[in-house]
């Protein structure tokens, strides 16, 4: 038997490496149910050369020497990712041309990023030199690692020559690329990138497999409902739906679905609920990706969830394994039955969705679908076999609706992917032909809500009128508690010392985002357990998922979803629940386009609105439906257009910046150190940030990225006065007198200020 001697790592063998990585791809592929025009077997053949091939260019005497510690080795004779690409691509040219270029695209850049395809075209003089350079200083050890793994070595005289081909075959599969008009290319690519640095990755961090077993059963909510709840009454609304919903999904054929259902339907255990049978319907190993866009109420459908899975599971601590939260901010802890992982194994085990069930962002599955980077993209090979509940689904900017349209679509289809779009108010991202929806009676659920109603003022005001017109509210319901959304920080705080002059005996509480986290946090939490009646003053930030009940609600006029969403922040009642609808101007300017500079959400918010005084909620339903035909008919398709061209043509790099769930806007950072806490967690964070290893000051910095985001506000460049320190600004307890009030927040340079 030879004895191999050449290391991958410095504690691990090159042959086990490769070998591991090349049966774990392979493996990976055969478990999923795809449907790519290649076959399984086809693609398994393919993971498997690109996991073997992946570092055989590590068996140069440059990067053994580097393994030694020997810094005098030249950073691009110690690279290996090229010349293990050539000969990837050497070995699988012959079995498939495409093939062999996708394998030599994820092989080239499995310690890097996606790039353009154009940009991979060419190869520099340079870079071939280099990999002639490296190809003599292979160690004969790779020739018996070949001939172990079957795999074709190409000598020095072929490996001019298979550069010459690999640049002709590139040039020539760029033309074709002008006629492609599916996303397969682009989701295989991905695909096939992602089993490769996933089973890359898993060896470096683990050296074995970490596979989860699918236990969690159908019934797991109707057992939790049982004992949380009784028995269920047959008149029960919400009993209605959850009914309604699963007979209709037992129905259902279709990868694209809908639940469209008014708030306070308990659709968070409806949706689970249909999820978990649906999987016992296809009788599949399946994962439940339940996401929505605000990490405020992630944190509550988490804890729902885990609460059902310990009472039917009978146990004291739920495993990460059935289900665990995933958004920036969450601790990349994992916890099996037997382990409890935290640094880089917590890291890889949370963060590539190694559970059952993932309660994550839109943010997290949305980066996944278009982003081009490598950290976004170990993931997406856990999509397939999964069932993605998409919560709040009209969040998503209406611009990129019919490239989600075709992207969606396809994706479900070649990875075996349900999509589940659940909302009250469902946008058109998909015609009726093309999304099932489970709620069958929704139309009659929603004429039965009659809780809330609109009342619409036509009549713009200006600010002096504004506050008249809440002191009228205020006077006239003395023992309401009121909440008061405006759309600009500065006119929340006028209108905070308004209406302290004329203050009763209720509370007036101020909610802003120049106010740190924690505070925010602790004044949500005072208005929901407060017996007393309170007056808040807020920004548009309430709307974003902070769950308040409030009996009255003033909104300057926002894009009607964002109103739906002021509706949600009401209490329960026959038509108790009432939301004036404002037009607050300065200067014959709505504040409001300060705020939602896209003329056409507002414009289509006016025309559903107009010449009404008085909407009731079970017109809501009509109303949305009618706000959302209006953004369709004049919505511009060239942000989704772009991006289709994009896909089509392979420019990884190019999608990635064009894509933003989230617009980037020129804002900085401040930390505020509000109290001893801050102080300390200031402190640790410098100290973490001086730590010279990249590996262990991640670990640190991420294990405090919790308590240091409590005082953390982000505000625009121009507003701000501090200098950027350690990449953050910095607002010493020194400073706060004269930057930060107690009340308010953030003072801002300019008095002026814009929230987003």
């Amino acid at each position: 038997m030879y004895s191999y001697k050449l290391k991958s790592h410095p504690d691990s063998l090159l042959i086990e490496h490769l070998k591991f990585v090349g049966d774990r791809a392979s493996n990976l592929i055969e478990s999923k149910s795809i449907n790519f025009k290649y076959s399984k077997e086809q693609l398994q053949y393919v993971a498997k050369v690109m996991g073997y091939c992946h570092d055989l260019g590590k068996g140069t005497k440059y990067f053994q020497d580097y393994l030694l510690g020997k810094n005098s080795v030249k950073d691009k004779l110690k690279a290996h990712a090229f010349l293990s690409s050539l000969i990837c691509f050497y070995n699988v040219k012959g079995i498939n041309e495409e093939l062999a270029i996708i394998s030599y695209l994820c092989v080239k850049h499995h310690h890097g990023n996606l790039k353009n395809f154009v940009d991979d075209m060419y190869i520099e003089d340079i870079n071939k030199k280099f990999v002639k350079e490296q190809y003599k200083a292979l160690e004969d050890e790779v020739n018996d690692i070949c001939n172990e793994l079957e795999l074709k070595l190409p000598s020095l005289e072929e490996i001019n020559d298979l550069i010459d081909e690999l640049e002709y075959i590139l040039d020539e599969y760029n033309d074709k690329l002008e006629d492609n008009n599916d996303f397969e290319k682009y989701i295989l690519i991905k695909f096939l990138f992602s089993i490769l640095i996933y089973s890359d990755k898993e060896y470096a961090i683990f050296r074995e497999k970490n596979d989860i077993t699918y236990d969690i059963p159908s019934t797991l909510i109707d057992e939790y409902k049982l004992k949380k709840f009784g028995n269920p009454k047959s008149n029960n609304i919400r009993e209605i739906v959850y009914t309604d919903v699963i007979e209709n999904m037992k129905k259902a054929n279709n990868r694209i679905m809908s639940i469209t259902l008014p708030t306070g339907s308990g659709k968070t255990y409806t949706c689970m609920s249909m999820a978990l049978k649906l999987k016992e319907k296809i009788n599949k190993d399946m994962k439940i990706i339940y996401s929505l866009p605000f990490t405020s109420v992630i944190d509550q459908n988490y804890d729902d969830y885990q609460n059902a899975i310990k009472e039917v599971k009978k146990v004291n601590t739920v495993s990460s394994k059935d289900i665990l939260k995933h958004h920036y901010l969450s601790p990349k802890d994992y916890r099996s039955e037997e382990l409890y992982y935290q640094g880089n194994e917590g890291r890889f085990l949370t963060e590539n969705w190694n559970s059952q069930i993932v309660v994550t962002t839109f943010i997290q599955i949305f980066e996944t679908l278009f982003s081009n980077k490598n950290s976004n993209l170990i993931k997406f090979n856990t999509l397939s076999d999964s069932i993605v509940l998409l919560d709040e689904v009209q969040s998503i900017p209406y611009k990129y609706w019919k490239v989600i349209n075709l992207l969606l679509k396809e994706i479900g289809d070649l990875l075996n992917i349900y999509f589940v779009l659940i909302t009250a108010t469902q946008p058109l991202i998909f015609e009726k032909n093309e999304i099932y929806e489970l709620a069958s009676k929704c139309e009659d659920y929603f004429k039965q809500c009659k809780r809330t109603k609109l009342i619409i003022n036509e009549n713009p005001l200006d600010k002096e009128e504004f506050f008249e017109y809440v002191n009228s509210v205020i006077e006239n319901n003395p023992n309401k508690n009121i909440l008061i959304i405006v759309n600009t920080i500065k006119l929340s705080q006028e209108l905070y010392k308004e209406l302290y002059k004329y203050k009763d005996e209720r509370e007036l509480i101020y909610l802003s985002t120049s106010i740190i986290p924690k505070e925010r946090r602790n004044r949500i939490y005072k208005i929901k357990h407060s017996e007393d009646k309170n007056i808040v003053i807020s920004t548009q930030m309430v709307e974003a998922g902070v769950d308040i009940d409030m009996d009255i609600v003033i909104r300057d006029i926002a894009p009607l979803d964002s109103i739906n969403q002021s509706a949600g922040r009401e209490n329960r009642g026959q038509y108790l629940g009432e939301v004036h609808i404002v037009k607050v101007k300065n200067n014959n300017q709505y504040l409001a386009k300060y705020v939602y500079r896209d003329d056409i959400l507002l414009q289509a918010t006016e025309n559903v609105l107009k010449d009404k005084n008085i909407i009731f909620e079970e017109d809501y339903k009509s109303l949305s439906d009618m706000y959302f035909r209006e953004l369709k008919k004049n919505l511009s398709n060239n942000k989704s257009n772009k991006l289709k061209t994009l896909i089509y043509n392979l420019e990884f790099e190019d999608i990635c910046n064009e894509f933003k769930l989230i617009e980037e806007q020129d804002k900085v950072q401040l930390f505020i150190e509000a109290d001893d806490e801050a102080c300390k967690v200031w402190n640790q964070y410098k100290e973490y940030l001086e730590i010279e290893d990249p590996f262990t000051r991640r670990d640190k910095l991420d294990y405090i990225k919790g308590d240091f985001y409590k005082y953390v506000i982000t505000v625009f460049r121009n507003k701000c006065r501090e200098n950027i320190e350690y990449g953050i600004g910095y607002v010493s307890k020194y400073q706060l007198s004269n930057t930060y009030d107690e009340e308010f927040g953030y003072k801002s340079k300019e008095e002026e200020c814009i929230i987003f």
